[in-house]
């Protein structure tokens, strides 16, 4: 199962790496007839496998089922499933399954029927509730606000359908050493999430894991929100040389065009008073092609976070550029939108 790329796990498997999640509120709003008491850990052994089951009898497996209709299962996180009956369903087409836990009519559990896309029965997880707990064992806790990573998932991918290009409906995220996260095989890019904040990799961004900022952040920007500034007070942030990473998006006429800036060996920001901050940015910029460093302003600092070996934060600020054409120089308005994350070397 690929995941973001980090020190301790470079060679992934793909086995499933395209189990994905999209979901709309309509779907959404259906998980609330999920009655609270089917949620806790469930001990599950599978059976009655028919031709094109995707696992043999006698299989044991965990099932959690946490609040708002989320399940953890596997290494896959299930969230936003229709409710037909007595059953509620999951689809998860990368699979080629869907998975029916029932009753939720009664609030018992019953069974968890493994489907084909086309309904065709697969064969059937049968056990007992082990315990009410939600710890959802991959992610290291209960399951993150899915609603909210659905909906930053699919205004990604409807304002950067290049990088991350929408497929079929699921129900599924893919998960693995705390990550939440959903992979893109034909642009080979990631968008994760970890400890509620965001990350991209792969493709454009390259093979490290960048980081875009809190998951509430980043959906403000993707949906238009306002994002506030940073707040004192102001931290010094320690001294050596650091690797920088921008990344972001460059918007102008209208368009958005992802961005991504890397410096070696660089110091970091001298403490995070803003106009400290902003000539670090100045710097940062100076030698990247295309950019007139000199024209920044408009200039608005979120995000900031220091510890011992990093210092990240976001800046928002305008400029300009001109370009000499045939009939004249052209000036055009360009608005940034970037993170700046120093790592420690």
């Amino acid at each position: 199962m690929a995941i973001f790329k980090n020190q301790l796990c470079r060679v992934l498997m793909p086995c499933v790496a395209s189990v994905l999640m999209t979901g709309s509120s309509a779907v959404l709003a259906q998980s609330t007839s999920i009655p609270a008491s089917l949620e806790g850990t469930y001990s599950l052994t599978f059976g009655s496998a028919q031709t094109g089951a995707p696992l043999a009898n006698g299989t044991s497996i965990d099932m959690v089922i946490a609040a708002g209709g989320t399940v953890c299962i596997a290494d896959l996180v299930l969230t936003s499933p229709t409710v037909s009956g007595a059953e509620a369903i999951w689809n998860i087409p990368a699979l080629g399954v869907k998975l029916a836990v029932s009753n939720v009519t009664s609030g018992s559990f019953n069974e968890a029927n493994v489907m084909s896309t086309s309904d065709v029965f697969l064969g059937q997880f049968t056990g007992n509730k082990t315990s009410n707990s939600t710890t959802c064992g991959l992610l290291g806790g209960t399951p993150p606000n899915m609603s909210q990573i659905s909906q930053l998932v699919t205004k990604a991918e409807e304002l950067y359908g290049n990088l991350f290009p929408s497929t079929a409906m699921d129900s599924a995220f893919s998960i693995l050493d705390g990550y939440v996260y959903r992979y893109y095989p034909s642009t080979t890019t990631y968008i994760g999430i970890k400890n509620n904040t965001v990350y991209v990799m792969g493709g454009e961004f390259g093979d490290a894991p960048v980081t875009i900022g809190t998951l509430a952040s980043t959906l403000a920007e993707l949906t238009g929100q306002p994002v506030g500034p940073i707040n004192e007070p102001v931290v010094d942030i320690p001294e050596g040389d650091y690797a920088l990473t921008i990344a972001g998006t460059v918007s102008s006429s209208g368009v958005s065009t992802p961005f991504t800036f890397k410096i070696d060996s660089i110091p970091a920001p001298g403490n995070t008073e803003l106009d400290s901050l902003e000539d670090d940015v100045r710097k940062a910029l100076e030698d990247a092609e295309g950019v007139d460093a000199s024209t920044f302003s408009s200039f608005q600092i979120s995000e900031v976070s220091v510890s011992d070996s990093r210092v990240f934060y976001r800046a928002q600020f305008s400029a300009t550029t001109t370009t000499q054409t045939v009939i004249g120089p052209i000036t055009t308005n360009v608005a940034y939108n970037l993170t700046f994350e120093y790592l420690k070397k």
